[in-house]
């Protein structure tokens, strides 16, 4: 049995130095990409940050206002409360920890929701990256992402990110390109 699993072992390694000896050509040949890398420093991937990061400080933004207005009404409240009587303070009390109440409940749901958005925009990208590299190495025995879980350990000779890096961004380009031309207006042509 020991035998038959070295024997096994030998062979595989022997078919994947010979799979990569092959230099050049990269039908059958197994590669590697850092998908991360790719999403992080690809120009849709740079855009969709922005966008994203707009996102977010306008939440934050809007999360700041709701906080200074409940202190701003805390504050009058404070010092009105020497001069309201304790059923009317009870009252403004009760009412400001309402709405304190209520904008955590809407805001947890922009929360949850500006999650969900950004998180669908990252997996569309991821998608479109994903379409693009399958489509470069539809030939290879194997594709790699540096990022799985388990994978321990990748050579760097069969390392193709900047490659694929270089094709996610063409991609990008002509599709913007081609989106552009779709959404200008055509020229009006005068007839005589």
């Amino acid at each position: 049995m020991k035998k038959l699993l070295a024997a096994a072992a030998v062979f595989a390694m022997g078919g994947v130095c010979s799979v990569q000896g092959e230099g050049a050509s990269m039908k059958g040949a197994i590669v590697s990409v850092d998908s991360l890398a790719v999403m992080q420093k690809s120009l849709e991937g740079k855009e969709l940050s922005g966008k994203i990061q707009q996102e977010i400080d306008n939440f934050q933004l809007e999360i700041k206002k709701a906080q200074k207005e409940l202190a701003d009404k805390q504050e009058a409240l404070n010092k009105q409360s020497k001069v309201l009587s304790k059923d009317s303070f009870d009252q403004k009390l009760e009412e400001l920890n309402s709405t304190r109440k209520s904008y955590e409940m809407t805001f947890a749901g922009k929360e949850e929701q500006l999650r969900g958005s950004i998180q669908k925009q990252q997996l569309a990208l991821r998608d479109r990256q994903m379409k693009v590299i399958a489509d470069q190495f539809k030939d290879s025995a194997a594709v790699l992402d540096k990022n799985a879980p388990g994978l321990l350990f990748v050579s760097n000779s069969i390392d193709k990110t900047e490659q694929v890096l270089k094709a996610v961004d063409d991609a990008f380009a002509s599709s913007k390109a081609v989106l552009a031309k779709a959404t200008t207006p055509a020229a009006k042509v005068k007839t005589a």
